[in-house]
């Protein structure tokens, strides 16, 4: 080896040259340089290897840099913390010499070099990966295999797995750069064949031997985890983390979901099956108040509560942890959010006839709670504080129209800070709940509703004809579906946003939540607002908020919408269980009512839970009306989608097909009025109209709403 050692005035560093021998070993002059430098050639880049070096007496090494360069050339350079460092941007078949430099918190000293010429790669097709075992989960399958020895190295991997053959195969995929990679969207109980494929610059292997696999559920529960508990009249309503059809984390929906509130100080105990709420459906299979959020009622008023939540699954259970403790009230809430134990019966005085809610302010209203300040999301896509507002005015008696802000009057925004994380899916994205958005309200309805000429009356106040179905070959569309009978008369109409509470907030009965079918021609099944299947993180007061952006941020808000029980904004009214409580006016004109309607419909006094008349759809039934390709109830219980449920007159229950009927109310307490009901069970809130819609309605407009 030859070399030549000199001392560079200034510096506390000996450099030593090398010769470009790649076999010459570096000999360190001083411990305060990096040693051992050798470079290793690649396609464009140069791999700089280095022992590293001893730092000086009072002085810290803070990194290193490579640097690489011809002759007397600009170097390219890169700095790390540790050997090796990767220069790139070098030229093949041109001879770099390159060198590392050690730099202190007070000086830099530099190493020895060594000399490399980048090589151009010529790369190959990988070979055929050679197949592993595949490990059956829950909707998914991991796929392990060998990387094959022949051809140039893969920079990826895809897994693909295939049921069914020829015009009825399916297949899913997943990818990875090593073993295993997982294969997710699977059917579970269905097998599927899997192999294995490698890609790089140059192209994509043969496919590697089969495995087959059969997905399948896990039994593993998760505990449930309680998100917030909204008192009302003798009752709870408990918001729990399901999402996405099961509890977080858990392998697959449970079967049940049952709260139980129990008291402190001596107010009786009561569990959501318990509740008069869960028998509200016309029949056994109603699927009412089985799922988040959950309503315990029959509790003792101005007593302290705290709740949990149960799932089973087959033989297993598990228990959440317990709530915040609240006390239910017959009264409206005051600025700390504490239930009065007096029914708001001011209210009912001072709006005694649907002529008072012309010049009616819903947050300043006799009697009502005390509104609750909440954070949200300006118009302008601003993080801000502040409070509902909603006001009516009629004009004449032709029109009545609402303007607000859309924030709800009750408590709500700290049910989306707490998060149910985890549901990534489009349309609610990470963190779903999304925040509460405001936005300009103003819309008008006719002053009085007008029935349909083809709405036939019966004996219990109601029409007995369906006014829509579902089946495969038609089914009720966005833009809206008029039916007529057949005479030719005017029914009703199909719609998707039947009324804005008197608080401002949207009313809405249908979801952006779909299944679709994996054979050909596919169906999509609609998700309703309340299911097993797929929850779509409703809080105490069966809301949620749109996924709309804030400009270009993470940041997501929206609109504020009901989809069940307004539970918060009936709290607030304060009038108790004891009369019916009027939230909103429908967009046919009609009245809306929450929950309680007069037992007796031909004169006011006691109070009941009102039944809807749809029941879930039989097995046959759904293959009549076309259903052939519904997943399995494994996957999606009877009752998650709208195509499940029929409407049926001798269901037992006290309503039409779009949940009204004729009968007194509180603000017409002698004469009978057509209006509708919001239910606990399905639709929960109505999908059509039985009244004449007025002309341009904003019914069925997206982008009116």
């Amino acid at each position: 080896m030859n070399f030549t050692a000199f001392k560079k005035i200034g510096l506390s560093a000996v450099v030593l040259a090398a010769s470009l021998n790649p076999l010459s070993n570096a000999v360190a002059a001083v411990p305060s340089a990096p040693t051992g430098v050798s470079a290793v050639a690649g396609s464009g880049q140069a791999t700089v290897s280095f022992t590293a070096a001893t730092a000086v007496s009072g002085s810290t090494i803070t990194g290193y840099t490579a640097s690489c360069k011809v002759g007397t050339g600009t170097a390219l350079t890169k700095t790390g913390t540790s050997s090796p460092i990767i220069v790139t941007g070098l030229t093949n078949g041109s001879t770099y010499t390159c060198s590392v430099t050690t730099t202190y918190s007070t000086t830099t000293a530099a190493s020895t070099t060594a000399s490399v010429t980048p090589v151009a790669t010529t790369v190959t097709v990988p070979g055929a990966p050679t197949i592993g075992t595949a490990t059956a989960g829950s909707a998914q399958a991991s796929i392990s295999f060998t990387a094959s020895t022949t051809g140039s190295a893969a920079t990826s991997y895809t897994a693909t797995c295939t049921t069914g053959t020829g015009t009825t195969a399916v297949s899913k995929t997943g990818t990875g750069t090593s073993s295993p990679i997982t294969v997710s969207s699977l059917t579970n109980g269905t097998t599927y064949t899997c192999s294995v494929k490698a890609s790089n610059a140059a192209g994509t292997s043969a496919a590697s031997g089969t495995v087959s696999v059969t997905p399948a559920a896990s039994t593993t529960l998760v505990a449930p985890s309680i998100k917030g508990v909204l008192p009302g009249d003798s009752r709870i309503s408990v918001m729990f983390n399901f999402v996405g059809g099961k509890i977080l984390g858990s392998g697959k929906g449970a079967d049940a979901y049952v709260a139980t509130c129990t008291s402190s100080d001596g107010g009786v105990t009561g569990t959501s099956t318990a509740s008069a709420e869960y028998s509200s459906g016309a029949t056994s299979n109603s699927k009412a108040n089985y799922t988040n959020p959950l309503v315990v009622s029959g509790l003792t008023n101005g007593k302290s509560y705290t709740c949990k939540v149960t799932e089973t699954l087959g033989t297993s259970s598990a228990v959440s942890g317990t709530s915040s403790a609240v006390i239910p009230n017959a009264g409206p809430p005051n600025s700390s959010g504490v239930l009065a134990s007096t029914a708001n019966t001011t209210h009912i005085t001072a709006y005694s006839s649907y002529s008072k809610y012309c010049g009616y302010t819903n947050q300043t209203a006799t009697g009502t709670g005390t509104v609750p300040t909440i954070t949200y999301y300006s118009t302008t896509g601003t993080k801000t504080t502040g409070t509902s507002t909603a006001s009516i005015t009629c004009s004449g008696t032709s029109t009545r129209t609402l303007v607000g802000n859309a924030l709800p009057d009750h408590r709500s925004s700290e049910w989306f800070t707490n998060g149910l994380t985890g549901y990534t899916g489009s349309p609610y994205f990470s963190g779903n709940p999304n925040s509460i958005g405001a936005k300009s309200v103003n819309k008008s309805v006719p002053y009085n509703g007008t029935i349909a000429t083809g709405y036939s009356m019966g004996a219990n106040g109601y029409d007995t004809s369906s006014c829509y179905a579902f089946t495969s070959s038609s089914s009720p569309g966005s833009s809206g579906t008029t039916y007529t009978s057949s005479s030719g008369a005017y029914r009703c109409t199909y719609v998707y946003y039947p009324a804005y509470a008197n608080n401002s907030v949207k009313i809405e009965a249908g979801t952006a939540e779909t299944y679709v079918s994996t054979t050909s021609p596919k169906t999509t099944y609609k998700v309703v607002g309340k299911n097993i299947y797929q929850d779509v993180g409703l809080d105490p007061s069966n809301a949620h908020n749109q996924p709309t952006m804030s400009g270009t941020t993470t940041a997501f808000y929206g609109y504020y919408h009901y989809h069940g029980m307004p539970e918060g904004h009936i709290a607030r009214l304060g009038k108790g269980n004891s009369t019916m409580t009027l939230v909103a006016f429908a967009v046919d004109g009609f009245p809306i009512y929450a929950r309680y309607g007069y037992t007796n419909r031909t004169s006011t006094g006691a109070v009941k839970i009102m039944k809807s008349n749809y029941r879930l759809r039989t097995a046959a039934e759904l293959t009549a009306a076309g259903y052939t390709d519904r997943p399995s109830t494994a996957l999606a219980p009877y009752g998650s989608f709208e195509q499940d449920w029929v409407f049926d007159s001798a269901a037992g229950g006290d309503l039409d097909a779009c949940n009204g009927r004729y009968g007194v109310t509180p603000e017409s307490p002698t004469t009978a009025v057509y209006h509708y009901f919001i239910t606990d069970s399905y639709p929960f809130i109505q999908r059509c109209t039985f009244g004449v819609l007025p002309s341009g309605t904003w019914a069925n407009s997206t982008s009116a709403n």
